[in-house]
């Protein structure tokens, strides 16, 4: 994908330095303490970053390769050392529980079972969002509260992480985006309705376009090459003060989801492949 230099607010540019000549991801958070801050915050970049479209990503830690910058791959694609066989296999089992997921959805009449069987990118984008197997994409949301919500849920430490990413705007439910080979797939548009999930993430999965097991450098398909900035928040209820809360687990995760008993059940199938 294509490597983007955000433009930063006074305040995060005297904390980060020149994004020209430095990366973002090599530098510590910028440690805030309410919500509200961190709404300003992204307000600031939302405006200093009209060509872009903003996302977030919530993380209990703040995640660095042997260089010291904070990365993030999709699932497919994580690992200090990946052989090729690795990766090939990963991708080998990837294609069967996408064939599996489609099979049993069509089984079970779930709705919407015809866009599932035609279209890969709904089946892995299922897959990756209810977590059976890894996959090319990686979870973003448009919701700041929501990526506090993860940075903070099941977070024994007393600090959470959230990361700010710039990408092109949508065109279509997946939208592709030839110059900046990225791909953005909105999970409330394609996922069909009886996946909750999605709908209380207000989840969107992103992957870089031609994905596929080969690459040049594993370095082009890293998302630190979108990143604008990165927040420190305490994992507190002071952070969200009295006018906002963190959305529960049972909300991020709900039980009563028709496409999570079938991913449950696609993977028990794809283990014994």
């Amino acid at each position: 994908m294509r490597k983007i230099t955000p433009t930063l607010t006074a305040e995060l540019f005297n904390h980060f330095g020149n994004p020209q000549k430095e990366r973002i991801g090599d530098k510590p958070a910028y440690r805030i303490e309410t919500f509200r801050e961190l709404v300003e915050h992204v307000a600031g970049l939302s405006f200093k970053n009209k060509d872009h479209l903003l996302f977030y990503r919530g993380q209990n830690g703040d995640y660095r390769n042997k260089a010291g910058s904070s990365t993030f791959y999709p699932t497919i694609y994580r690992g200090d050392y990946l052989p090729q066989k690795e990766l090939t296999e990963r991708f080998r089992k990837l294609k069967a529980a996408g064939r599996i997921l489609s099979d049993l959805a069509e089984k079970q009449q779930i709705e919407g079972y015809r866009e599932i069987k035609k279209r890969r990118n709904i089946q892995w984008s299922i897959l990756q969002h209810y977590e059976v197997c890894p996959t090319p994409f990686i979870d973003f949301t448009h919701s700041l509260r929501v990526a506090c919500s993860f940075a903070t849920l099941n977070n024994k430490t007393d600090r959470a992480y959230v990361f700010i990413f710039a990408l092109p705007y949508l065109t279509n439910r997946i939208s592709i985006n030839s110059e900046h080979d990225i791909i953005n797939i909105r999970l409330l548009s394609i996922c069909p309705p009886p996946a909750l999930r999605p709908y209380f993430q207000e989840g969107y999965l992103v992957g870089t376009d031609g994905i596929s097991d080969n690459y040049e450098t594993k370095g082009e398909l890293d998302f630190n090459n979108r990143l604008v900035a990165k927040f420190e928040i305490p994992n507190n209820a002071a952070f969200w003060g009295a006018d906002f809360h963190a959305i529960p687990e049972a909300l991020l995760y709900p039980e009563a989801d028709p496409v999570l008993d079938l991913c449950r059940e696609v993977n028990i199938l794809v283990n014994d492949l």
